[in-house]
């Protein structure tokens, strides 16, 4: 299976409406899920923030509906899968896609950019209004003159808040640390997944503002890549992996049963 396979208001190989407000003006929220031995990982999770999401647009939605074309996508026996769900101002889409094994824990390259909130979307909303995310990546590497992979948004206290793509976990002195879900950052459910390994591991967890400076390993994490060591920031050498970040990464592998 190579095709991305779509599902559009119940209909399998619909397309999207060209007149669709999420094409003009990007009003969408969306979910990015992944399945694990055939079934859809953290299914609740996702939809629970597709929820709050939607809640925040003042959007109704069939979840029902959503969970049922999820699982009828997710069927796919052998194959790991990266699931979406789009919904529009009366729209849905949901589509399957194979999952691209090789961006699970891999090292990625990041800079920092001063953080540019949207004043009228809170950062728990996961929506479709993401080109300043995408330029401002591009903006890095070119002022940098490197490849980057996503930007680190850096508060106004010089604190670290998110990724464009991802939250951020840090590891000291064999705690790890991660800001506060505090309406600010999105509540990644990869984030929770990490920090609950963490914690059967024993690994001590700390939610707080996140200091620039001082980590023995860093990490992005993100439905898509589970911990992805940060190995470069603003085109210098950065902690990257270790073996705390290992070893909750072996922990998730092993509850996911994929």
């Amino acid at each position: 299976m190579t095709a991305t396979e779509y599902i559009v208001n119940g209909q399998h190989g619909a397309a999207l409406a060209l007149d669709d407000p999420a094409l003009w003006s990007g009003l969408g929220v969306f979910e990015t899920l992944r399945t694990a031995g055939g079934r859809v990982f953290r299914l609740d999770a996702h939809l629970d923030r597709l929820a709050r999401s939607a809640a925040w647009m003042r959007w109704s939605w069939d979840r029902a509906a959503v969970t049922s074309e999820l699982l009828a996508l997710a069927g796919t026996p052998g194959v790991d899968l990266k699931l979406n769900v789009l919904l529009t101002p009366g729209q849905r889409i949901v589509s399957r896609t194979p999952l691209d094994a090789t961006r699970v824990g891999a090292p990625v390259r990041c800079a920092t950019v001063p953080a540019q909130p949207a004043a009228s979307l809170p950062g728990f909303v996961k929506h479709t209004s993401r080109a300043p995310w995408i330029l401002a990546v591009r903006a890095a590497a070119e002022r940098l003159a490197e490849p980057v992979d996503e930007v680190i948004f850096v508060d106004s206290d010089g604190t670290w808040l998110e990724a464009n793509r991802s939250n951020v976990l840090a590891v000291r002195s064999g705690g790890v640390y991660t800001p506060p879900v505090d309406g600010r950052i999105l509540e990644g459910v990869t984030r929770a997944f990490a920090l609950e390994a963490a914690a059967a591991l024993g690994v001590a967890v700390h939610e707080g503002p996140l200091a620039p400076a001082g980590w023995d390993e860093l990490y992005l994490c993100s439905t898509l890549k589970d911990l992805a060591p940060v190995e470069r920031l603003d085109a210098r050498l950065a902690p990257g992996a270790g073996p705390v970040g290992a070893a909750i990464q072996r922990e998730m592998g092993r509850v996911r049963g994929g």
